[in-house]
């Protein structure tokens, strides 16, 4: 199985936040969900009862076909049928990430029976922008304290609050003296998609 990754395409975040998930292999298993309906040799019971457990299985975790139906992967050596035996299954909601997915018949190895899928998925992240943000580790507390002591001397003096909208201006005031302060004495630095955490 071969895998591409492109620019061309936008991604969009998952809104659950799941991991993305891709199952690739030869299951060998046959059903009318991904073979030709129309070859009925391959659905044997036997045959049906294996690929419905494997159905049940990718169900379970909420996976789906990548590889359209219908496209076969393998030439049988003696019969020279096609089939399906090879499966490429994806997350449902990383359906916005495929871009192509499909077998590459010219691309078939010498004495081999399986062709070559190509899967072409949108792995384009997100890059965090930089932004701003007081850093409170490199305070001078007591510069910070004689301007926050200027700020709160500016309002007026302490009264008994009677009411919800005398105690919605105390907040409002004492939150703004609060700003004033951080933007005087509290430094600013820049974040970059480079900067560490801790």
């Amino acid at each position: 199985m071969n895998f591409h990754t492109t620019n061309q395409a936008e991604l969009t975040q998952t809104t659950t936040g799941a991991a993305h998930i891709m199952w690739v292999r030869d299951f060998n298993r046959h059903h009318p969900y991904w073979d030709d309906p129309r070859d009925t040799r391959l659905f044997t019971t036997e045959a049906t009862i294996a690929a419905e457990k494997l159905i049940e299985a990718v169900a379970d975790i909420g996976l789906d076909l990548a590889l359209p139906s219908g496209t076969p992967t393998h030439k049988h050596n003696v019969m020279k049928l096609w089939s399906r035996l090879d499966q490429v299954f994806l997350s449902d909601h990383s359906k916005n990430l495929l871009i192509s997915c499909d077998t590459q018949l010219d691309q078939r190895g010498i004495n081999t029976n399986h062709l070559p899928i190509l899967t072409e998925l949108n792995l384009i992240t997100d890059i965090a922008p930089e932004e701003e943000m007081h850093n409170f580790r490199n305070v001078d507390w007591d510069d910070f304290h004689k301007e926050l002591s200027t700020q709160l001397a500016k309002l007026p003096p302490p009264a008994p609050v009677v009411n919800q909208r005398q105690l919605d201006k105390a907040c409002d005031s004492l939150t703004k003296a609060i700003q004033c302060t951080i933007t005087s004495e509290v430094p600013v630095t820049t974040i970059t998609p480079k900067s560490k955490r801790w």
